[in-house]
């Protein structure tokens, strides 16, 4: 008794002395929960729940595992935990030399353990764990996470708390976005764990430690403000800033309007007469040069609405020539004719605004310095053009002119030198525009096509042919083309897969046919077997009888003999005999009926199986000849819009490059405006309008293009994008949405919901899905996954939600109810990623195994198991309409494969680990980020890099 009472003292002891320290009950969360956490819920939790025990809740405790309750409330000393805790001879808990670190508990821990349980082992109220945010360390700036909207213009990465935009049109760096409530002034305060951006790319969602932000891309969108026929404008120009139009009206006057809202803001009378003048602002927007048809030149001020007094002509010859010519009899046709002989058709401004420069017919080009005395206003002549001079624009400096003629050549000329300083072959020159530094070179031609050209060497950059709206019916010409495509191999594996079918099932058929005939020929031999086994079988029975009469009689007779006995024993048995042998003949002839029976039944659902499959493959190659019709037209639409393209019928009247060179805009006569990337040939901006003989362009400081018509109409292109956050999903201070990191964002196919993956590692799964519009949380899946959700995709149909987690396993989820549609197991480590194909027949996963999966979504089961990667396969997309599948992983590879398995192309040699990688639609361009931190563009044709984007 000795010992049980020291043992009994020495566990009373502490828990005396530790009374004396608390006031009040036990708290579990505060003072049981930790040395429990720390020693014992390792093993015992609810994802490794050894013994059936789970112990992070008092609960869990109290219901127990596979020896029963680990704790009886009010009785410590009949508690299994307490037990354990101690160490027994008969249990050890935690066990020594445990893979998890536990250790036994303290005699301190025990003491505090048995009080709480005496007391009643009452639950409480768990503290949500406050965060306390440290900066991230300089340096910690890896890709986790990349996205790129659905038109591939842009892609956003994701590197420590930063969010990085680029405009893969340009191949440049767009902006930062940022939280400004951020101290740290970046998105989040943690790392960003995923990025996904709207179908329409007008949102971007990015995920975080407890919490999603959604951007909203704030741009403004091309507009178009009709002219006032009030005003009944004839000409007009725009400066150089797209803010104000000066315009010419019927009577002559010049009226200068806020491009705005065409507000006229001054008018100023007679400014010119006769038939429609030429119009140039200066590039401070300060004058006007105006040339009349009337041969005069004259610049006014647009602050004071006054005439400078500058005495300019075109050509002082011509106006001797008409002078002399009104002296003569018939002076109005000479006159007329002097004035035909040189038709004006450009007009421009020098660079610094201090000339002006004409050019027309007569193959020259005139420049006319601005000067207050008539007497110093003498034109510099630039002679050497071989035909008109067709258009002029100012050179990068203002000693220099560019000009473009008849002869199919643009030159650009020395004011000063009065010579060519370098000339550009290019034919049918409508317009005209140079990049701010003077290195490359825009021309419209009269063929409709805007050409960039270098002016160091006169060589041809790039030909702007395709538009917006071209760019989109190719995109989707090509994604039909793509589209029939995986859609005819589908049908005919389909086809391929039945005829084999019905081919196993003719051997049956042939076999049950045969049991037919061969049954049908032992029919009647059985049948005939039957009569004289029953003759037999009558034949016995009447000797049975006759012996067992004879018997009786004797028997009757008191005259027994052995031998009637023996007779009839006898007689009993060939009986028996007989009788069997009737059965036996009997059961021949039925079991040869039911053979054809079950070979007819077994002949008409072989015969309905193979109509079915017949009716099956009829539909299959209607299908797949639907599709070829369908890629036949697709193609047939596709060679023609190509064709068109090189058979352009407007023609662009004016060229501008945007202030940095990145851009290029052409107003055509048709009325439309458009722009372009100049490094990628992109088309990113269109806007139509009506028809025009004349037109200018502006650009203004919000990125927008602006082109005013002849009728003071005015077209604006898209400005630059702004992106701010619209919402906040969660947050550090809101820890029941989000319990953890936020590793998984997308939106569904029609952009209305966003869905979100992540929980709690090694405990919960968590998916929820929000209003897109709204943040309003509409579901939310919890415990969908054993382990943290790391991967989500939508179906095409936006039906279902494919889930890859921690767990190694991927499900398929119906969005409508919340029902699981599929569990695929075939990792053997994380589901890094998650993809439907374009028709939703196939979806692919990822792991951290090395592997990707393709599951047959029609039949659940595997299709095939791709390996080749020797360390974690980290993403994955389906490229467009295509069976072809873009990955990234930790062997520093990009590859491009068939969800078959086949390879298609590696991007290899890359410096470090790979953690995401994304394509456009249409597999020309592909994204990836690593480890190194670096955002890099490539060609997805062929692989070549195109940019690479490091740490802005």
């Amino acid at each position: 008794m000795k010992p049980l009472l020291r043992t009994s003292f020495a566990a009373w002891l502490p828990l005396v002395l530790l009374s004396g320290l608390h006031a009040g009950e036990t708290d579990f969360y505060r003072d049981v929960y930790p040395f429990l956490k720390a020693n014992c819920i390792s093993c015992h939790n609810k994802t490794t729940t050894k013994a059936g025990l789970n112990m992070e809740t008092p609960e869990l405790m109290i219901k127990g595992g596979d020896s029963g309750p680990s704790i009886v409330p009010g009785n410590s000393s009949e508690s299994i935990l307490v037990e354990a805790s101690i160490h027994t001879d008969e249990m050890e808990m935690p066990p020594p030399k445990n893979k998890t670190g536990a250790v036994k508990l303290t005699n301190k821990e025990i003491a505090t353990l048995k009080r709480w349980i005496d007391e009643g082992a009452h639950s409480s109220v768990q503290d949500v764990r406050k965060v306390v945010w440290q900066p991230l360390a300089t340096g910690v700036d890896p890709i986790y996470t990349v996205a790129m909207t659905g038109d591939g213009r842009f892609a956003a990465c994701g590197r420590s708390n930063q969010i990085s935009l680029y405009d893969l049109a340009t191949r440049s760096f767009v902006t930062q976005i940022t939280d400004p409530g951020e101290e740290a002034r970046g998105a989040h305060r943690a790392l960003v764990n995923s990025l996904a951006f709207s179908p329409d790319g007008s949102r971007l969602a990015s995920g975080s430690f407890r919490e999603v932000k959604i951007w909203k891309r704030q741009q403004t969108p091309v507009s178009q403000r009709k002219g006032d026929p009030a005003l009944q404008l004839e000409t007009s120009a725009l400066s150089h800033d797209g803010k104000t139009i000066a315009g010419i009206d019927q009577a002559g006057a010049v009226l200068i309007l806020k491009a705005a809202d065409g507000k006229v803001l001054r008018k100023i009378e007679g400014v010119a007469t006769g038939a429609t003048p030429l119009l140039s602002l200066s590039p401070d927007a300060s004058k006007l040069a105006v040339f009349s048809q009337n041969r005069e030149l004259t610049v006014w001020s647009l602050d004071t609405g006054e005439r400078l007094p500058a005495h300019l002509s075109p050509d002082p010859e011509l106006e001797k020539t008409v002078a002399d010519a009104a002296t003569t009899p018939d002076s109005a046709q000479a006159q007329l004719a002097a004035a035909k002989k040189i038709a004006v058709k450009a007009l421009t401004w020098t660079a610094d605004g201090k000339a002006i420069v004409t050019g027309g017919d007569d193959k020259v080009a005139r420049v006319w310095p601005l000067s207050p005395s008539p007497s110093d206003t003498v034109p510099g002549i630039l002679k050497g053009a071989g035909g008109a001079v067709t258009a002029i624009i100012a050179g990068a400096t203002p000693d220099q002119v560019v000009t473009a003629a008849a002869d199919n050549k643009v030159r650009i000329w020395s004011i000063s030198e009065a010579k060519v300083l370098k000339e550009v072959p290019a034919s049918g020159v409508l317009s005209l525009a140079l990049s701010s530094d003077g290195k490359q070179l825009a021309t419209g031609g009269a063929d409709g096509v805007v050409r960039l050209w270098d002016t160091g060497t006169a060589k041809p950059l790039i030909e702007l042919r395709e538009s917006v709206n071209s760019a989109k019916q190719i995109a989707a010409l090509e994604w039909t083309i793509a589209e029939k495509t995986l859609e005819q191999a589908f049908q005919k594996s389909v086809a391929t897969e039945i005829e084999a079918r019905t081919k196993s099932l003719d051997e049956f058929l042939k076999k049950a046919e045969d049991a037919i005939v061969a049954s049908n020929k032992n029919l009647p031999l059985r049948e005939k077997e039957i009569k004289p086994k029953e003759e037999a079988r009558i034949a016995a029975q009447k000797v049975v009888d006759e012996a067992a009469a004879t018997l009786a009689k004797a028997v009757a007779e008191k005259k027994t003999d052995p031998k009637l006995e023996a007779a009839l024993k006898s007689a009993q048995d060939k009986l028996i005999t007989a009788e069997t042998a009737e059965s036996d003949a009997i059961a021949a002839f039925k079991a040869e009926q039911s053979n054809i029976t079950d070979a007819e039944a077994q002949k008409k659902r072989i015969i309905e199986t193979k109509a079915e499959n017949e009716r099956k493959v009829a539909e299959a190659n209607a299908a797949v000849e639907a599709a070829k019709a369908a890629q036949a037209k697709a193609t047939t639409e596709l060679a023609a819009t190509n064709k068109e393209l090189t058979q352009l019928k407007a023609k662009p009247l004016a060229l501008r490059f945007s202030e940095d060179s990145a851009f290029v805009a052409a107003a055509f006569d048709d009325g439309s405006l458009r722009a372009w990337a100049l490094v990628s040939g992109t088309a990113v901006s269109q806007i139509s309008g009506s028809a025009t003989a004349g037109v200018s362009l502006g650009f203004q400081s919000d990125g927008a293009f602006v082109a005013v018509q002849a009728n003071g109409s005015l077209l604006k292109t898209e400005g630059s994008p702004q992106w701010s956050l619209e919402r906040v999903l969660g947050g550090v201070d809101d820890a029941t949405l989000f319990p953890d990191r936020v590793n998984a964002v997308t939106f569904s196919p029609d952009g209305k919901i966003l869905a979100t993956g992540g929980g709690e590692p090694s405990r919960t799964g968590d998916i929820a899905l929000f209003a897109a519009d709204s943040g309003k949380l509409t579901a939310t899946w919890k415990e969908r996954h054993a382990d943290s959700v790391l991967s989500l995709a939508f179906s095409p149909d936006g039906k279902l939600l494919a889930s890859g987690a921690a767990d190694k396993i991927a499900r398929v989820t119906a969005v409508d109810s919340g029902t699981e549609r599929n569990l695929f197991e075939g990792h053997t480590h994380y589901v890094t990623g998650v993809a439907f194909r374009a028709d939703g027949r196939v979806l692919a996963t990822a792991g951290a195994d090395g592997v990707v999966n393709s599951w047959d979504m029609i039949s659940g089961e595997r299709k095939k198991k791709i390996e080749g990667w020797t360390k974690e396969v980290t993403s994955l997309q389906f490229i467009g309409a295509t069976n072809q599948i873009v990955t990234s992983a930790g062997d520093n590879l990009i590859r491009i494969i068939r969800d078959d398995g086949g390879q298609v192309r590696s991007i290899s040699k890359l410096p470090d680990f790979m953690q995401a990688a994304a394509s456009t639609p249409n597999g020309k361009i592909v994204i990836g980020g690593g480890e190194d931190s670096f955002l890099r563009v490539w060609n997805g044709t062929d692989g070549k890099e195109l940019a690479a984007f490091g740490m802005p």
